[in-house]
């Protein structure tokens, strides 16, 4: 967004905002003297009413908060020191990530990770557009991870993929076992110790919200002896594991690929009608009946940016159309929650009629295989495609065969390191360069 259209936003926003606040006294007799006269403030020049918005943080950052998309909040922070400092506000971010769940953080692409292959080869990096390619190549990704001791792939060790979220990888050295949380962009790595089990299933990682070098990593494990399930977590403050879970009973993981949503991990279970879930912020274990009609075909959950944290959303294709389902906690049913679909999309089947063999469509269907940030990546036997939530856009990613790979979707870390709050910051203007440094 250009800063003054910007500004004209402030102006529009500002004066909705005050009109909110200040009804006018005739409208309400009881309303002090001095109300009416701030109420003044929205027939002044727009030159003035835009200062107003300015001097007024609060009032700024409620402007922020209506920008369109992530983007425009990022545009807007770099034009002057006012925007910056308003929107270097933790409570600020999180109600801005909660109100634009599709655009916080935003797809570059995905990493497609072969498998069975042991960790010979490094995976590839497909970019959703070509802009997203070249802002990848522009930042220096290294998707190779040559900078892991030993040259990563490059120098001929074996590494394997656990998860990928918010621009970094969790990996592990299959000669040693030992972890590693690596950023391709940033061409830097953090070395973990391995988890203390005997057979380890799955494996997931939480970056923090607020601070992008804070994070945690989920261990999900097989006790030899009583086949339940043991969740280990390890903190970026303390590098050292703990056991806080166990789940007995269960089969195993249909896949070890985490799905992530609502503070919670999830993962399929083998025979499709059920998946584990275990909550980051209660550290327990609980089990969810799947609804008949998905136990069949491939999904990932969804952020919807509700509040409501006890509504699951799925997403997932029939038909070649799109469909969102919604899971409430509840007393109905023997797990407790309640399935219903809330919104069907309309058929892709003419648009990928267009891209690939005839035959093809005849014996196969679109299946989801990732969703990340109104992303969705999707599977035709062997062809990948994304599918832009919000336009409904298709676009081919792929023509190689991937039918059995994993799909991590690359995201940019959210919020940007400039927008991250500290205790203090200096904003200076320099040759219409704005300069940030940060102390604390």
């Amino acid at each position: 967004m250009a800063f003054p259209r910007f500004l004209a936003k402030c102006e529009q926003n500002g004066i909705e905002l005050l009109k909110s606040q200040n009804p006018r006294k005739e409208e309400d007799p009881s309303i002090p003297i001095e109300v009416e006269v701030r109420h003044s403030r929205l027939d002044m020049a727009p030159a003035v009413a835009v200062a107003v918005v300015l001097g007024d943080i609060d009032l700024l950052r409620e402007i922020l908060i209506r920008v369109h998309s992530a983007a425009d909040l990022v545009r807007a922070a770099a034009t002057c020191k006012p925007f910056l400092l308003a929107a270097c506000n933790r409570p600020l971010l999180r109600r801005f990530r909660r109100l634009h769940p599709l655009s916080c953080p935003r797809v570059l692409g995905c990493l497609v990770v072969a498998t069975g292959r042991r960790g010979g080869t490094p995976p590839q990096f497909l970019s959703t557009s070509a802009s997203y390619a070249a802002a990848a190549a522009g930042h220096g990704g290294d998707f190779a991870l040559s900078f892991l001791p030993g040259g990563g792939w490059l120098g001929g060790a074996s590494w394997q993929i656990l998860d990928c979220r918010h621009g970094r990888i969790l990996l592990k050295n299959l000669s040693s076992q030992d972890l590693a949380v690596a950023d391709p962009m940033a061409r830097s790595s953090v070395a973990l110790p391995p988890p203390p089990a005997a057979r380890t299933v799955g494996y997931a990682f939480i970056a923090d919200e607020d601070d992008s070098s804070v994070f945690k990593v989920v261990c999900v494990s097989r006790d030899a002896v009583s086949r339940a399930f043991r969740a280990l977590v390890l903190s970026s403050g303390e590098l050292t594991w703990a056991d806080v879970a166990g789940l007995p009973g269960q089969p195993d993981l249909a896949t070890s690929r985490a799905m992530q949503a609502n503070r919670s991990l999830y993962w399929k279970l083998e025979g499709g009608q059920r998946m584990v879930a275990f909550s980051t912020a209660t550290m327990g274990f609980s089990v969810l009946e799947l609804p008949p009609s998905l136990r069949q075909l491939g999904f990932d959950v969804v952020e919807k940016g509700e509040d409501d944290g006890n509504v699951l959303h799925l997403l997932t294709m029939s038909d070649f159309c799109i469909e969102l389902w919604a899971g409430t906690a509840g007393n109905a049913g023997e797990n407790g929650t309640t399935w219903r679909q809330v919104d069907k999309s309309v058929r892709f089947h003419k648009m990928v009629a267009t891209m690939v063999k005839p035959e093809l469509l005849s014996q196969h269907q679109l299946v989801v295989a990732a969703v990340a940030a109104g992303v969705a990546f999707v599977r035709l036997k062997d062809h990948l495609f994304s599918i832009d939530l919000q336009t409904m856009k298709l676009r081919m990613l792929s023509k190689q065969d991937c039918s059995s790979a994993l799909i991590y979707p690359y995201t940019v870390a959210w919020p940007p390191s400039f927008l991250t709050p500290a205790e203090q910051v200096d904003v200076t203007l320099s040759c219409g360069v704005l300069c940030v440094r940060y102390f604390g």
